[in-house]
């Protein structure tokens, strides 16, 4: 049988093929030489920078390339990078993850030990005559960012099942959104509203550094338990990247000094693997509440 000399284009397709898988192979390489991480802005930009550095400083020394912080401006974008690409990593409320998972496939990582039992706080300006939750009706009201875990989802949630309190119907006007937890606070205190709900480690930490005037704000009602932030990876992330990831985390003791002050920083005192179906009952209650279409 007569054999055709191949075209001189086909001779080389065996180099070509082989050049371009090392080069898409380099690429994913060098991609994977810096990691991007970031969080949702619950709070002003200056406090999360102070308890960012230490992190980012740990992970890069863990992991063994670069780590970079990017700031987001809202709870949304912080969602929208990861889908995108843009991030790695994301330090997610429970909400915030659960429209994570739906809209882009995004992976639970790491929570703190708190996380598996986190509260929210209703707070009130103590020139507001309120002392109990029942008593929210016909007074004006803030959360914090409308897809907030602790500072909008769950309090609202427990007004309705709790208290018969419909959030858009029952508060003197709509809610307001103060778009972070600490905002929340500073509403409460200058009288823009009456009433707030928030993050209770927020609010701990702010009570214990004397960040607002005490004689203005007071705590009205803590909410049952529920299970909130996590870090959140991307869902094309090579399973070794994120398990190095993780390992970064779970490996972090307190009683080594330096890990110590990062573990302070976030407000744990270890960090716990997290799995899908912890989220569960808040794609439930975002379901139910309208919030998660």
């Amino acid at each position: 049988m007569l054999k055709l000399p191949l075209p001189r284009a086909l001779r080389h397709l065996p180099a070509l093929l082989a050049s371009t898988l090392l080069m898409l192979q380099s690429q994913t390489v060098r991609a994977e030489d810096v990691i991007r991480v970031s969080g949702i802005p619950d709070e002003n930009p200056t406090e999360l920078m102070r308890k960012y550095q230490p992190l980012v400083d740990h992970l890069q020394k863990h992991l063994g390339v670069k780590v970079v912080y990017v700031p987001v401006i809202d709870y949304g974008a912080a969602v929208s990078a990861l889908g995108a690409g843009k991030i790695d990593f994301a330090w997610l409320g429970g909400f915030t993850f659960v429209q994570a998972k739906v809209m882009s496939g995004a992976r639970p990582v790491v929570m703190r030990d708190i996380d598996r039992e986190f509260h929210s706080v209703f707070i009130a300006n103590t020139a507001s005559g309120i002392n109990k939750p029942e008593e929210l009706r016909g007074k004006s009201f803030a959360f914090g960012s409308k897809s907030s875990t602790s500072g909008h989802l769950f309090p609202r949630h427990f007004l309705s099942t709790q208290f018969k309190i419909d959030a858009d119907k029952d508060f003197a006007g709509a809610p307001l959104y103060s778009g972070a937890h600490d905002a929340t606070v500073k509403m409460v205190e200058s009288g823009k509203v009456q009433a707030g709900a928030l993050n209770i480690e927020v609010w701990n930490r702010l009570v214990a550094a004397d960040k607002f005037d005490k004689t203005k704000v007071k705590a009205i009602w803590t909410t049952p338990a529920f299970v909130d932030y996590v870090w959140t990876a991307r869902k094309d992330l090579p399973a070794a990247t994120v398990q190095k990831f993780a390992n970064a985390f779970l490996s972090l003791q307190a009683s080594r000094p330096e890990e110590k002050a990062v573990l302070d920083l976030q407000g744990a005192k270890a960090f716990v693997p997290a799995k899908m179906e912890d989220f569960d009952v808040i794609e439930q209650v975002g379901r139910s509440t309208g919030l998660l279409k």
